[in-house]
This record gives structure tokens, sequence and C-alpha cells, in this order.
């Protein structure tokens, strides 16, 4: 397969993943997308060989997670405050879960979304994130807690 074809494949393939990841680590979309042309540019640069599907498909998760990780850590990043995006959902619930979630602490975000969408299992997670299984565990369940908390609850800022 030929580069420009394969670099088309790829982006028909693992676009939705990687911006998905992009917009619930970072909360906002201007982010999300700069993070997900800078997956792609990396893609386009390195040309890694995989092992197979799978091996590529962490490969993007990976890299989707260290470059949120690198803006979040980021000089110009901690200068900026947010602006709230307005991000249109089918219903009330998902806006609801989609701010929930949003408002979790980062590795919280990061192991709902591999579980409940991407359909990772604990043990996939742990080693795409590099930590262990007790971790991945502990956060989920914390994650789950916090959001039945808090969508059982209502909101405090409402």
């Amino acid at each position: 397969m030929q580069r420009e074809e394969y670099l088309k494949e790829a982006i028909n393939t693992y676009s939705d993943m990687v911006y998905r990841i992009a917009l619930t680590r970072c909360g906002n979309r201007e982010n999300a997308e700069d993070i997900f042309q800078e997956v792609f540019l990396k893609l386009s640069e390195k040309m890694p060989i995989f092992e197979n599907k799978e091996h590529e498909k962490a490969w993007f998760i990976r890299v989707t997670i260290n470059l949120t990780k690198n803006l979040h850590n980021s000089a110009w990043n901690k200068k900026v405050s947010p602006l709230e995006d307005n991000i249109i959902f089918e219903t009330r619930e998902e806006n609801d879960v989609f701010k929930v979630v949003l408002n979790l602490p980062q590795n919280y975000k990061t192991v709902i979304y591999l579980f409940y969408y991407e359909g990772y299992k604990v043990k996939e997670i742990a080693d795409i994130l590099k930590t262990g299984e007790n971790t991945i565990k502990t956060w989920l369940s914390r994650a789950r807690d916090i959001l039945k908390e808090k969508l059982e609850g209502g909101f405090d800022d409402e």
C-alpha cells in the first residue's frame, strides 16, 4: 500500500476515536482539533510499522493521550482560561453525562472512554496506559462513583 493510501485509510479508520479521546481529555473543540491534526502529522512523519491492527489502534490512543498531556502541562495552557463549548447532544441525558465526564480527573476520563466507548478490557487499558490492572480498576470504580453521585444527585452549579 502506498503512503498516501495508508494515511487516508488510517484517517478514515481512526479519526473519530482520536477526536473523541482528544475532546474528552481537552474539554474543548479547538484543542481537540489541534491534537487530532498533530496525531496524524506524527503518523505521517514517523510511518511506524505495526504488528497488527490492535497494535496500530493502541498507538493512536497512546499518541493522543501523550499529546493531550503535553498540552495540559504546557506553560501556554496554564495561562489560558477555558471558554464554554456548546456541544449539541441528542438528549439532555447525553449532555449531562458529557459534562460530568469532562469534569472528572484526567485519568478517570481516559479509562471511562476506553472502557465504555472503545470497549477495551481492564488488562488492555492497563497495557495502553502502561499502568497496573488494579490501578485501572480503582480509577474505573472511582469514576463510576463520581458519575453516579453527580447524575443521581444533580449538579451543584445548576
